[in-house]
This record gives C-alpha cells, structure tokens and sequence, in this order.
C-alpha cells in the first residue's frame, strides 16, 4: 500500500479544519481568560490602595465621586504627626470599600473595572515570521471586529466625563477593530487590544 496518498489527504483535512472559526473560539476564550471584566476607571495613585487614608487636605474630588456611587463610604479618623520632635493630632478621612464597590473594584489594579469583549468576526488572517533573538518562529496577524458588551449603567454616569476619557464609545452596539498576533510554537494570543488605554484620566 502506498502511504502517500492519506498522509496528503490528513494534511488537507488538518487545514481545512484550521478555519476563521477555530481562531475565533480561541481568541475569545483568551479574552474571556486574561480578564473579563474588560474596562476599568483607575483611582489616582496613592488613593488606589483601599482602605486609604487622607490627610492634609490633599484632593479626593475621584474618590468622593466613587462614593457618591455608592462604591466607597468614608469615616473620620485621627493620626499623630511628628513635626520637629513635635507631636501634634492630626484630623483625616478613610475611603473604604462597600459592599456593591466589591463587586468591582480589582485590587492589583487599583481600579473599578467591568464589562466584556465579545469577538464578533475574524475579518482576515495572514501568515507571518516572528524574529526572536536566537529563532524564527511562523506565526499570524488575524484583523477582527469587537464589542464590549454587560456595562453597567453607573460606568456611563455623566460625572464620570469630568475626571476621565474614553477611547471608544460604551454602546454595546459599537464594533471596534483590532489586529492580535497568534503565536503558533504554543498556540497563545496577544489580543491587540490595550486596555488600560481605553479610559485614561484627564489631564
């Protein structure tokens, strides 16, 4: 028996099978995996570690929008500062999560973050050479659409706009564009998709 013939006939199925739908899967679940709660408002730094305590008068106009949320609740607190061998009381205010704030806020990213990407359609794919230092390794460019979709009402709230911009619109309707590098020496994805650039604080 000739065993030309099915090997040839496995490799083609292996590349049919290889379609935009398997990428598709595959990048979504990389996207579901990495995080899933996909945007985020940061609180400033120094006020992003929770409980935090603020003293001097030092400007919390971020967090005391938070607790307008209902996303933080504050209490009065007293500290001894130590000025020239002087000890002297000193009046603050603690910022400490509630319990809806809990649900969102992401300690190691110091921020309250949410929403999903939900891959809508792998647009094209090209096959590429990636340089490492040593190795070239074969890869792929795939160009796709996406949307944010689960965002919440409280993350579109008007006062909001005062302290922070966004990128891309919070409609769940608005498809988005993104190009993600497939590595195929192990099958991960880089998404393309920069979240922390999506809302950024203004200037």
């Amino acid at each position: 028996m000739n065993l030309k013939y099915p090997l040839i006939a496995t490799f083609s199925l292996l590349l049919l099978g290889c379609d935009n739908t398997n990428y598709e899967k595959s990048l979504q679940n990389t996207l579901s995996r990495q995080d899933n709660q996909a945007l985020c408002y940061f609180l400033p730094n120094k006020q992003n570690l929770l409980p935090a305590d603020i003293f001097f008068d030092k400007p919390t106009e971020i967090l005391d929008l938070f607790v307008e949320l209902k996303f933080l609740e504050t209490s009065n607190i007293k500290a001894n500062f130590i000025d020239k061998n002087n000890t002297i009381e000193i009046e603050g205010v603690r910022y400490k999560l509630t319990e809806e704030g809990k649900q969102y806020f992401i300690d190691n990213k110091g921020a309250f973050c949410f929403g999903s990407i939900i891959v809508d359609k792998i647009n094209d794919t090209y096959n590429i050479k990636i340089n490492y230092v040593y190795t070239v390794k074969n890869g792929k460019w795939i160009d796709y659409n996406y949307h944010y979709t689960n965002i919440p009402n409280w993350a579109k709230d008007k006062r909001l706009q005062q302290y922070y911009n966004h990128t891309i619109s919070l409609n769940n309707e608005v498809l988005l564009d993104a190009r993600a590098t497939y590595y195929s020496s192990d099958g991960s994805f880089d998404t393309g998709i920069k979240k922390n650039k999506v809302i950024t604080f203004k200037d």
